[in-house]
């Protein structure tokens, strides 16, 4: 925005309408008034130098005559009649000059002017000798006067007609000697009373006097048109400059603002204690003062200043950001006045902030983005890299969120989203940063670290921050989190290889069941293929029929008899051999494959059910696990009914396991559901109960039959007091509320006797009896089962 070289056109023809005074923008009335008093202040100049002219003249030639044969002619009346017309005549002219604004003002003021020097050009015409005076050409200079002074082209007529009319007065008056006529040598004094040449002299003076007014008229009249033409351009320039959208100012080098248009004045704050305009920095932001003045130092010293940006304090209280430059004009070498044009950039400004913040920031949380967290990390590395400190990258994946969009939907999902991301940044530093990596992933740069077990102490934070449940629209959910964690320098020292190696460490949280940190090992890169592998044979394993089912029994802790038979997923892959269900229902969760492997199970199992019954088996409930994705489907009871019924099983033969983080994720929708499902007849049982976070309140309010002791409770309960008191709790707990309980991974005597001990309902586990193929679950049965081992 280059605009100097155009300013300094329009600037110093504006220079003419300021002044370093603080006179501001003239109305066309103000102009013309001082457009007068600017021609009585020149004519006052040219009358002064005219009558020192005229004095010095008559002193020098009346000082010759009194060396010369003529001597002394000029009385002592005449003497003083000449000088006190001269004394009037510089008395009004330093009058007209000293108050010429004044004087400007009234109308016939300049006309009355012009009278008097009539009248005493008439005197000083008499005292110079009337008829054969050499000084009435001072008639036509009076004439040129009244053209240059007087607007109206009659008056400047009127003014040389009057100028001929006082002359032919005088020598009429001193032809019939009512005024004595004077004497001059070198002229033949007999002319003033000779008829002929007066009427001559005074034919000549009155057609050159008004040659001269009609002259002067047309060449005035030439001049006041060029002039008006010249006004009302500065009058259309100043209306455009006072009507214009951008900021235009004139101020003196010091800084006093003499002008501002009218945009300026509306949008800025220039109002001042004393009710005078406030001087240019004070208008100007804080943040924005030394930059401008060293601006306008270099612009008042003659250097050029290209257009930069500034903050102006809006009248608001607001800072409006303008983008323009100073232009200065110099008199005599001196800085005469600043102009600057300034464009209110605050939108344009904003709209780049937006832009940049939507390019970097993501728009439902507003944390950073993948391209500012990549800035972040990159900065981190850099800074760590200097002070030889470390840098640690976390990588958190929300478990089992897919399952809360697809239940509740996804606006109450992104609300759950936005009270996550302000859980962690409230768990970290400032100088650190949690950026949305995408969907229900986060990543967090935990930078200047002096040790890297800081950061597994950080990821500790976060997951008990992450344990209080969320109140989003009146639900109150749970979002637990997998976190894996690298390090720079240790694990790595460019930003991709971090960002991999903390989503490997995730991934292995997460096949370990979630809910934890894991901090990246170099063995996990095999897991991390292995999991590719599994991913891709998963989509093709239900085609291929390489899934099946084993049944493990549950027994009755008292009378040993077979309650249920729990179906438990295996799969059998082609080259990996047996995979456990710990290492690919994770996977199944994760690409959706959930649903289509749930309701298989569950298909196959009712049916495996019917089956046994009619081979003669005694009816037993068979228990399928069922997983958050498949509970939190809009669609997930009817679908429930149509698979049992269309095996024909009963649905009070019908189990089904769900876990107690998956019922606490959204307490409120679980309930709903499962006294749906349990109003069917289906017996419903917490498995993994005690490593959730539900409490006795809503425990009361589920609608459950049993509740499943976790078995990392179980295992150590001969060892353990802790466990032990646990476990007995549970136990107390669930008879209280009349559930039945049972205890999942009875491995040992003593476990057995501990439990029965401590009135547990059920038992299952190794103790009892491994997996069993479907084909033999007949044979254990007919064996007795538990009771064969007494």
């Amino acid at each position: 925005m280059d605009r100097l070289s155009d300013w300094m056109s329009w600037t110093e023809i504006l220079n003419r309408r300021f002044s370093v005074n603080g006179i501001c923008h003239q109305s066309v009335e103000e102009g013309i008034i001082l457009g007068r008093a600017e021609r009585l202040l020149i004519v006052a100049f040219a009358r002064l130098v005219l009558l020192a002219v005229l004095a010095v003249y008559g002193a020098l030639a009346g000082s010759t005559y009194f060396f010369s044969q003529y001597g002394s002619f000029i009385s002592k009346k005449q003497l003083t009649l000449l000088v006190a017309t001269i004394a009037i005549v510089f008395l009004y002219t330093l009058i007209s000059y000293l108050f010429s604004q004044t004087l400007a003002r009234y109308r016939f003021s300049r006309h009355i002017l012009i009278v008097f020097d009539l009248l005493l050009v008439t005197v000083l015409v008499h005292c110079s000798g009337g008829a054969i005076s050499w000084f009435w050409p001072i008639y036509m200079i009076v004439t040129i006067e009244a053209a240059y002074l007087l607007d109206v082209k009659l008056d400047v007529w009127l003014i040389g007609c009057a100028g001929g009319f006082f002359y032919c007065f005088l020598i009429i008056a001193e032809g019939l000697e009512l005024i004595p006529s004077v004497k001059m040598p070198f002229v033949d004094s007999s002319l003033n009373s000779d008829p002929h040449y007066l009427f001559l002299m005074a034919l000549w003076v009155v057609i050159t006097n008004t040659v001269t007014a009609v002259i002067a008229i047309s060449l005035m009249s030439v001049v006041r048109r060029e002039a008006t033409l010249a006004r009302e351009s500065e009058e259309r320039l100043l209306g455009f400059i006072e009507n214009a959208n951008d900021f235009i100012h004139c101020n003196s080098p010091d800084g006093t603002i003499h002008f501002m248009n009218r945009a300026m004045r509306q949008s800025i704050d220039c109002s001042h204690d004393n009710g005078g305009l406030k001087p240019f920095i004070d208008i100007i932001s804080k943040e924005s003062q030394d930059m401008a003045s060293r601006e306008l130092r270099k612009i008042v010293s003659g250097n050029s200043v290209d257009a930069f940006e500034l903050s102006f304090k809006g009248a608001s209280g607001q800072e409006i950001c303008a983008e323009g430059n100073l232009a200065c004009n110099f008199k005599d070498g001196a800085p005469l006045l600043l102009w600057g044009i300034w464009r209110d950039v605050s939108e344009k400004k904003r709209s780049q902030e937006r832009l940049y913040s939507l390019a970097h920031n993501d728009s439902l949380t507003g944390l950073p983005n993948r391209i500012l967290f990549r800035d972040r990390l990159k900065q981190s590395i850099a800074y760590a890299n200097r002070q030889k400190r470390t840098v640690a990258l976390l990588f958190l994946d929300l478990d089992r969120f897919k399952v809360i969009n697809d239940s509740l939907g996804h606006p109450l999902g992104d609300r759950l989203l936005k009270s996550v991301a302000k859980t962690l940044q409230s768990s970290v530093r400032e100088v650190d940063t949690v950026a949305r990596f995408g969907g229900d992933e986060f990543t967090i740069v935990i930078s200047n670290l002096e040790q890297p077990e800081d950061a597994l102490l950080v990821a500790k934070k976060i997951l008990s921050s992450l344990e209080k449940p969320f109140n989003v629209d009146g639900n109150e959910l749970f979002a637990m989190a997998s976190i894996g964690v690298s390090l720079y320098p240790a694990h790595g020292d460019d930003i991709d290889s971090l960002i991999k190696k903390a989503d490997i460490a995730m991934y292995e949280a997460k096949s370990q069941g979630g809910d934890r940190w894991v901090l990246y090992d170099p063995v996990m890169d095999q897991n991390s293929y292995k999991r590719l592998l599994l991913e891709n044979s998963l989509r093709k394993a239900l085609a291929k029929d390489e899934l099946r089912l084993v049944y493990q029994p549950k027994v009755d802790i008292i009378s040993g008899q077979i309650t249920a038979m729990e179906a438990l997923l295996r799969w059998d892959h082609p080259d990996l051999g047996l995979i456990k269900p710990d290492e690919f229902i994770p996977l199944a969760e994760e690409t959706g494959l959930i649903i289509a492997i749930g309701e298989w199970v569950l298909d196959r199992a009712c049916r495996q059910n019917v089956d046994w019954s009619n081979q003669g088996i005694a009816k037993m409930r068979v228990a399928v696990n069922i997983s958050g994705h498949q509970l939190q489907q809009s669609d997930f009871l009817s679908r429930l009914v149509e698979i049992v019924s269309r095996t024909g099983m009963p649905f009070e033969q019908l189990e089904i396991e769900i876990t107690e983080s998956v019922i606490m994720q959204n307490p409120d929708f679980a309930i709903h559901i499962l006294n749906e499902v349990q109003n069917k007849g289906i017996h419903i049982s917490v498995d993994d109960f005690g490593t959730g976070y539900s409490s006795l309140a809503h425990l009361k309010r589920f609608s459950v039959n049993t509740l499943k002791i976790d078995k990392s409770f179980v295992r150590d309960v001969e060892s353990n007091q802790t466990d032990a008191a646990i476990t007995s709790a549970i136990i107390a707990m669930g008879n209280s509320l009349n559930l039945r309980v049972i205890a999942e991974g009875v491995e040992t005597e003593g476990q057995y006797t501990f439990l029965q001990e401590a009135l547990c309902d059920e038992i299952q586990g190794y103790l009892i009896s491994r997996p069993i193929p479907p084909e033999k679950v007949g044979e254990f049965v007919k064996a007795k089962g538990w009771r064969s081992r007494n």
